[in-house]
């Protein structure tokens, strides 16, 4: 199957930017690349539906298809909420989150920032208390989520940049920290024990995140 002259940034300005997982890979722009690539199909994307299969056939000269039935469902136009009586501020959703679209600090409640919330649901499966769900966008401004508004104002375009954007600078501010981490450890033993310290809380992050994806493949 031919990928013509098209490259993964072609592709990846037609994903929605939600990085939400659900065609299997880390991140839109690794679902990108596998397309060009691996000649991976074109009909992964969840969020994006059919609209996006059209484009995408479109660009890599391919037939269209329907919407691969081994995906996990992700409906568009939703936002997280957390039911705030349930929160004990664990912050794995924080970390789960791929914008940062969720705040709050250690052992307090959380919010979800609705006004950016692109509605992945990767918040969902770490919460060990059940607390979050996903609604639709109108049903989050009927109940008072009036941040919402700002989202549902946006076109689909804007909305795509802004994730980007975020998920981006999320990696960015990431690398820098496990670099400064790396430097601390070999300053001192002091900083190395602290170090080893974030490391394994990093771990305990990091297998949440597995445990989370593998419950996401189960509903696929």
């Amino acid at each position: 199957m031919g990928t013509y002259s098209i490259n993964w940034e072609d592709i990846d300005r037609v994903l929605p930017q939600t990085q939400c997982q659900s065609c299997g890979y880390k991140d839109c722009q690794s679902y990108a690349v596998a397309i060009v690539r691996q000649s991976e199909k074109i009909n992964r994307c969840a969020p994006g539906g059919s609209k996006v299969i059209e484009e995408l056939a479109m660009l890599t000269h391919r037939p269209i298809e329907k919407i691969a039935v081994d995906i996990r469902k992700s409906e568009p136009d939703t936002t997280a909420v957390i039911n705030e009586e349930f929160c004990i501020g664990c912050a794995l959703c924080i970390s789960a989150c791929p914008i940062d679209a969720i705040v709050g600090a250690p052992k307090r409640m959380h919010s979800v920032l609705n006004s950016i919330c692109s509605g992945c649901g990767l918040c969902i499966p770490p919460c060990p208390t059940d607390c979050i769900e996903l609604i639709s966008l109108d049903t989050a401004i009927a109940q008072g989520k009036v941040a919402t508004e700002k989202l549902i104002s946006k076109s689909q375009s804007e909305r795509s940049h802004l994730w980007k954007d975020r998920y981006d600078k999320k990696n960015v501010r990431r690398k820098k920290q496990a670099v400064e981490l790396n430097k601390k450890a070999k300053s001192s033993p002091t900083s190395s024990r602290h170090t080893s310290d974030q490391t394994m809380r990093q771990d305990r992050v990091k297998k949440a995140m597995q445990i989370a994806f593998q419950k996401l493949n189960t509903h696929r």
